[in-house]
């Protein structure tokens, strides 16, 4: 079995682990060797699939936005039950995603006056989504890979299932899985390792989740004694239409747009008032 060495491996090639090989370039000066490990080539990951936008406080002496107020949505919108620290982390570092992203190419919709556009979304107080028409996730994974790409500090292997973590003494030492275009086995040797795979949508019966988003990284997580959190907490969408698995965007609710049955009826979608779905992995 061939064994490879490296500094970092990434496991997972969509937009968070393209991003987070960027920090790893970045925090290293490109000192660390470093591999990104991929099921499918990252422009076939599920990220491209994201539609309607990132939310981050932009401008909020515009907006009367704040980091304090966006923290707080969060939470109101998993009905308290969500962990404060994060959401008020992730309300500070959102904006500087944005900005990233814009550095590096990303084509954000413009207002009158050239800012970045905003939205709301569902349960948001004050308009903080950014969004590049209805194709967000294609075109942050566009400039996002183009980017990786430019630095030239990464070694792809798509195609490529992992089957095991290595864990030795309470600590990373790499993966084991198979090559699919070689079909052999592999093992990955690292000092540290980062798990990017998304969520775990096709364990059930419907989901607009891609054939690949299929978790079982999760399981290979537990199995290695590493640490799961929330995982009762997985995010439903409420406008996926059955059994087509048509995706309707929350931005259509989040600009007034509301649901009707085959009766013309009115459609009740409790999220629409209550404040979103929970800030958790995505089940549909």
């Amino acid at each position: 079995m061939e064994i490879l060495k490296y500094d970092v491996i990434i496991i997972g090639g969509g937009l968070t682990g393209l991003r987070a090989a960027a920090a790893v370039y970045h925090a290293s000066l490109g000192r660390l060797s470093t591999a990104i490990i991929s099921k499918v080539p990252p422009m076939r990951s599920h990220s491209i699939a994201a539609e309607g936008g990132m939310a981050a406080v932009l401008y909020p002496e515009l907006t009367g936005d704040s980091y304090e107020q966006h923290a707080y949505d969060t939470v109101k919108g998993g009905d308290f039950l969500v962990d404060q620290d994060a959401a008020l982390l992730l309300a500070q570092e959102a904006p500087k995603e944005i900005w990233f992203l814009e550095k590096i190419g990303v084509p954000w919709n413009r207002d009158s006056e050239g800012r970045i556009a905003l939205r709301r979304f569902g349960g948001m107080s004050r308009p903080r989504t950014a969004f590049a028409q209805d194709k967000t996730g294609l075109h942050i994974m566009s400039k996002l890979y183009a980017y990786v790409n430019r630095l030239k500090a990464f070694d792809f292997y798509t195609d490529f299932i992992v089957t095991k973590l290595v864990i030795e003494g309470g600590e990373f030492r790499g993966v084991v899985g198979l090559d699919l275009k070689r079909g052999e086995t592999r093992a990955f040797l690292a000092k540290a390792g980062i798990i990017a795979t998304g969520g775990a949508g096709r364990l059930y019966k419907f989901t607009t989740n891609s054939y690949i988003v299929t978790g079982e990284m999760l399981g290979f997580a537990i199995e290695a004694g590493i640490a799961l959190k929330d995982m009762e907490f997985v995010q439903w969408h409420p406008t996926a239409l059955v059994p087509s698995g048509v995706l309707i965007s929350e931005a259509a609710r989040a600009e007034g747009a509301y649901l009707v049955n085959k009766e013309g009826g009115a459609v009740h979608v409790p999220l629409l008032r209550a404040g979103g779905a929970r800030p958790a992995r995505r089940g549909v």
